[in-house]
């Protein structure tokens, strides 16, 4: 059975199976939830925690010969499985343990993300069906002042709005910094409601931006965050060739796409297709309805500028190019030609 984070707890209070499978890559919610795990394990007497680390050479046979052998401290046992990836051997070990799973033993799985696609192969659903599934999605830029928010009235607080926009601006892809700054902020503010000068005053700037978030900037038209974004990763030392890697290669995606488009598929077909997923299928949709193959053309060629001056072939500032092929992928209205 697939779950959400938040029907973890009210999930865990009827009787669970024997395997609890937390899955992604969000540090501070992952870490969370396998805590909620853990305490219900210990409240329903799961006296003995084994934990195992199945990294690179680990023999998944001992998963079984764990699950078969007694207890040495307790009646009953947690078995606590962290693993890189689930490869097949692993796989064929975990369906043959939901296969004849120990009474007095509860297993909690934690891995990284399952893709999409792999949760549609045979083996995840053998897995999925004798077992509760917890995938652990990031918090969007859109979700997290209400994370925020929730975290804050949790310790009895409240924040103006002012403070949350900027409290929100200073963690943004950081859960586990921002966290932190919510222990912070409650030691040291007086009085309950969180204002912008303590914000300003007490948080530090622990904004986290990949090329991804970039990505999914300039095709949600979002211009000023786009341009954000950019100013943060050139400050933190990304090389300017491996942003150009990226959104060229989105913008020869979007090109694909449209093409297919023009032969009479629809856009989510199209999407779909070219196994586009999660939160980016919105995203992908938008940026075809507002470009076409022109102005992605002419975002190639200013690509190709940004290469040629990356690479000394053209006297031009590389973060200004890269600013312009950023301002005009995320508002393609401003496009006048390639100079």
């Amino acid at each position: 059975m697939q779950i959400k984070f938040e029907q973890l707890p009210q999930r865990l209070k009827q009787q669970p199976p024997a395997l609890l499978w937390i899955s992604g890559d969000e540090t501070l919610l992952v870490q969370e939830a396998c805590d909620l795990v853990r305490k219900f394990a210990r409240d329903q007497g799961f006296g003995e925690r084994e934990v195992i680390d199945a990294g690179t050479g680990f023999d998944w046979n001992q998963l079984l010969l764990s699950n078969n052998s007694l207890s040495l401290f307790a009646e009953r046992k947690l078995i606590d499985l962290r693993a890189s990836k689930l490869d097949e051997p692993a796989r064929a070990v975990l369906v043959e343990y939901l296969a004849n799973p120990n009474p007095d033993n509860l297993m909690l799985l934690t891995t990284g993300k399952i893709e999409k696609a792999a949760q549609s192969s045979k083996w995840f659903t053998s897995i999925e069906s004798k077992a509760l599934f917890c995938q652990i999605w990031p918090v969007s830029e859109q979700q997290l002042p209400q994370w925020i928010e929730q975290r804050l009235r949790a310790r009895g607080l409240g924040i103006e709005r002012e403070a949350l926009q900027l409290l929100c601006d200073r963690v943004e892809g950081n859960l586990l910094a921002a966290a932190q700054e919510l222990e912070k902020l409650q030691l040291h503010v007086s009085g309950t409601t969180i204002t912008a000068a303590s914000v300003l005053d007490l948080v530090a700037d622990n904004a986290r931006f990949t090329v991804f978030t970039l990505v999914d900037a300039c095709l949600g038209g979002n211009t000023e965050r786009a341009l954000k974004i950019l100013e943060h990763l050139q400050a933190e030392g990304d090389e300017p060739l491996a942003l150009l890697a990226m959104l060229g290669r989105e913008l020869r995606n979007l090109s694909a796409m449209l093409a297919d488009m023009s032969r009479g598929q629809s856009a989510r077909d199209v999407v779909q297709a070219h196994r586009v997923w999660g939160n980016k299928v919105q995203l992908t949709e938008r940026a075809l309805q507002v470009h076409n193959q022109r102005s992605l053309m002419d975002l190639l060629e200013r690509a190709r500028i940004v290469d040629q001056t990356v690479k000394g072939l053209l006297k031009r500032n590389v973060w200004d190019e890269l600013s312009s092929l950023v301002l005009n992928f995320s508002n393609p209205r401003l496009l006048v030609g390639v100079i």
